[in-house]
């Protein structure tokens, strides 16, 4: 016959495997994503519509090729910068009126950039285009934390979905953004494609005063981020995120250069392009899916490193250490592949990863975590996206391209292997043994409910 402790720890075990319905999507959520997935478009549109033909003017201008990829690089920077600050704020200013705001001072930027060709004298052309791409920088920033923040207060059970989701916006945002840019450029020079996306940003924000929910204008606390990092978590994820986008944005300058070693043409290259940023928006949607469904966000970013790390060899290709891969185009193209496949991985997962860090080790689970958790989101990534292209350019310069790919893969390793350690780590030895995947059965902290609640950080040390 069965005891009563017997029948508690069954009962628990199976209120841990049983997975809870989720309702459906109501009109009102499908509505409110469409409006920021929309937002994410716009925003990525902000950063690469220039791409095609900004180079060419400031060179006209006498502006150095130096210079033009700081102007590029200043708008992940201040991204890394003020994002944790948005996010920092955003209870007491609300998601709505943060959002809004960012995507009016977006759009108006755009606009006033495209009015810079006006300016004559080289000095202060290159002065006002810092100036105006740092301040559309923060209003993109003060957007993008506000879109995670609302994507994670209104699909509180679809969190990772949404993410991947809006990764596919993303990846359009970044698809779109310079053949759109190159077509209004031919048609009216330099400022219709300023001009005409300012105007569809602007457009887009009074259609959102009406449709967005106002999340925490009744909420007077701002979040921690200081407790936010005193939790150990964080940091592998963290890596992982900024290498991550690292090695995604170090591609955009240094890819169609080395293709061109293939002897392909610039219609093939751009095809290639395309077909990885279609690749990695059109898998983001199914990473998600699979994270909400089995919460097993550390199992997916060791794997999603593993394959990046093969991906970058073959995209070298190398011949380095025991790899010596054929140096052939179908390699190269099956190495790319393979890092649209594995960056949704990795990437998707984080910022549920985060969420159930920070509830896990005492946070609470309110607006203020989740724009603390947007906003940290934001600045893990700006960053690996202002190092990748700036540092990986040099590394090019300096070693070539397929020993820099070879050095991208030995670091995606140890990126897996430290994400790895350090879960086995806070399972044995953490908080609670915190489970790295749900089905791998109950973590002794959801039998006591004392040491669930009693959060760590207050103690300010982890002990094994």
């Amino acid at each position: 016959m069965m005891s009563s402790d017997d029948k508690s720890v069954d009962c628990s075990v199976n209120d841990v495997a049983a997975v809870p319905s989720i309702p459906p999507l109501t009109r009102r959520q499908k509505i409110i994503f469409f409006a920021v997935g929309t937002c994410y478009l716009f925003d990525m549109m902000s950063f690469s519509i220039l791409a095609p033909f900004f180079p060419i003017e400031a060179e006209v201008k006498g502006i150095s090729s130096t210079a033009v990829g700081f102007i590029f690089g200043i708008f992940n920077l201040i991204i890394f910068f003020a994002a944790p600050i948005f996010g920092k704020y955003l209870p007491v200013l609300g998601a709505k009126y943060l959002f809004l705001a960012g995507s009016f001072v977006a759009g108006s930027c755009n606009i006033l950039f495209g009015l810079l060709e006006e300016i004559p004298d080289p000095q202060m052309f290159l002065i006002y285009c810092f100036a105006i791409r740092a301040i559309e920088a923060l209003g993109v920033a003060a957007s993008m934390t506000a879109v995670m923040t609302i994507a994670a207060n209104a699909f509180p059970h679809r969190v990772a979905r949404v993410i991947g989701l809006l990764e596919t916006f993303s990846g359009a945002g970044f698809m779109i953004g310079p053949p759109l840019g190159g077509f209004f450029y031919g048609i009216g020079g330099y400022k219709l494609p300023f001009i005409v996306l300012g105007l569809v940003c602007l457009t887009s924000v009074t259609i959102n005063i009406f449709i967005l929910p106002s999340v925490g204008v009744d909420q007077q606390e701002s979040g921690s981020v200081m407790k936010m990092l005193q939790i150990p978590a964080v940091y592998p994820v963290a890596l992982g995120m900024f290498v991550g986008s690292a090695s995604l944005v170090f591609l955009d300058p240094t890819l169609s250069v080395h293709l061109s070693t293939f002897d392909v043409s610039p219609e093939i290259i751009g095809v290639i392009f395309l077909l990885f940023g279609g690749f990695y928006g059109a898998v983001s949607p199914l990473w998600g899916y699979v994270a909400d469904k089995t919460e097993s966000t550390r199992i997916m970013m060791v794997l999603g490193y593993f394959f990046l790390s093969f991906a970058f060899l073959c995209v070298g290709p190398t011949s380095l250490f025991f790899f010596k891969l054929p140096q052939a185009l179908w390699m190269v193209i099956l190495g790319l592949a393979v890092v649209g496949l594995a960056l949704g991985c990795a990437l998707v997962p984080a910022l549920l990863d985060l969420l159930s860090s920070a509830t896990w080790y005492g946070l609470p689970n309110d607006l203020s975590t989740q724009a603390v958790v947007s906003g940290l989101f934001n600045s893990f990534f700006s960053l690996g996206a202002f190092v990748g292209p700036t540092l990986g350019g040099y590394m090019v310069d300096r070693f070539g391209f397929m020993h820099t790919a070879t050095g991208l893969a030995m670091l995606n390793f140890v990126v897996m292997w430290i994400i790895l350690l350090f879960s086995m780590w806070e399972y044995r030895c953490g908080k609670g043994r915190r489970t790295p995947w749900r089905f791998l059965g109950p973590s002794d902290s959801r039998t006591n409910e004392v040491s669930e609640r009693s959060p760590l950080l207050s103690d300010g040390a982890v002990q094994c």
